[in-house]
C-alpha cells in the first residue's frame, strides 16, 4: 500500500512539472511572437538589398554649399500657407523634374530658371541623392501610396522625389536666392505619424531665419511646407523632429517630396 501511494505521488508530481514547463514554453513563444509583430511595418518603397541604383548624368556646373557670412546677418520671420491655395500657386513657379530618368539617382536638379542640390545636414558637404518615382509604376520603382486629399495637396497621386539616405537632417541649396520655397512631404514608412521641421537661413548662410513644423504620415497625410521670407535665402534645412531615444534605423525609412515651388528674389 505504501509503495502504491508513493508511486501515485511521484506520478502526480511529474505530471505537474511537465504541465508547468509546457506553460512556460508557451509564454515564451507568445512573447517572441508579440515582439516580432511590434517591429514589423509597411514601407511604400521597400528596401531592396543589392547594388545601388545607377547614377544619372550630373550637370557640368555643380552647386556648392555657400560659406557662412561674417559677421552673421540679421534674420527675418518666415511663414507658411499650410495648403497649396490659389495665391500660393499663382505667386510661385513649379520646379519640374520630369526630365530625370526613372531608376537613376541624382544629387542635383537643373531647370531653365533654378537649379537645386541636396546635401547632408551635418555640415560635411556630403552629397545625397534622390530618385524620381511615378505613381503609376509598381514598387519598389514607384510611389503608389495615396498622397493626400484635395485641397491639402496639389494632386492626390503626384510624381515624387524619393530620398532613402535621409535620417535626421539634410539641406537643399539653391542656385539663386529666393523669397519663397515650398514642397509637399511624406514619410516612406506607413501608418505612423512623423514630425518634420523646415528651416530657411538660420543666421549662418542667409539674411533670413525662420522655420515651420508639421506632422505627416503615409498614406493620405502628405503636407505642404513652404517658407516665405522678407529677405532672400539660398539654403533650406529639413530636420526630422524625433525623440532622443528613438532608433533612427527603424523610423521613417526615407521621405518623398512632390510639387516643389519657388519664388525668386528680385
Amino acid at each position: 500500500m505504501k509503495n502504491f501511494v508513493g508511486r501515485w505521488f511521484l506520478a502526480a508530481a511529474c505530471l505537474f512539472a511537465a504541465s508547468g514547463c509546457s506553460k512556460v514554453e508557451n509564454n515564451i513563444g507568445e512573447r517572441a511572437e508579440i515582439n516580432a509583430v511590434s517591429t514589423q511595418f509597411s514601407l511604400t518603397v521597400p528596401e531592396v538589398p543589392g547594388e545601388a541604383p545607377e547614377p544619372g548624368i550630373e550637370p557640368a556646373q555643380p552647386i556648392q554649399i555657400p560659406l557662412p557670412p561674417y559677421p552673421p546677418l540679421a534674420g527675418t520671420s518666415s511663414g507658411s500657407d499650410g495648403s497649396p491655395n490659389q495665391f500660393y500657386i499663382e505667386r510661385t513657379s513649379l520646379l519640374s523634374f520630369a526630365h530625370l530618368e526613372e531608376g537613376k539617382t541624382y544629387h542635383q536638379i537643373n531647370t531653365n530658371e533654378l537649379n537645386i542640390a541636396f546635401f547632408s545636414g551635418d555640415g560635411n558637404g556630403k552629397k545625397i541623392h534622390i530618385r524620381r518615382l511615378k505613381p503609376t509604376t509598381p514598387s519598389p520603382s514607384g510611389w503608389t501610396a495615396h498622397w493626400n486629399t484635395l485641397p491639402n495637396v496639389e494632386n492626390e497621386h503626384p510624381e515624387v522625389l524619393f530620398m532613402s539616405e535621409f535620417r535626421e537632417t539634410f539641406m537643399i541649396v539653391l542656385s539663386k536666392p529666393c523669397l519663397e520655397f515650398g514642397f509637399e512631404l511624406a514619410p516612406n514608412r506607413q501608418d505612423k505619424e512623423f514630425t518634420f521641421r523646415i528651416a530657411a537661413g538660420n543666421f549662418l548662410r542667409d539674411a533670413s531665419r525662420g522655420d515651420i513644423t508639421f506632422p505627416v504620415k503615409t498614406p493620405s497625410g502628405a503636407q505642404l511646407f513652404n517658407i516665405q521670407a522678407e529677405m532672400p535665402f539660398s539654403v533650406i534645412t529639413i530636420l526630422y523632429d524625433h525623440s532622443p531615444i528613438e532608433d533612427l534605423n527603424i523610423t521613417h525609412k526615407g521621405i518623398a517630396m512632390a510639387n516643389i515651388r519657388y519664388r525668386l528674389a528680385p
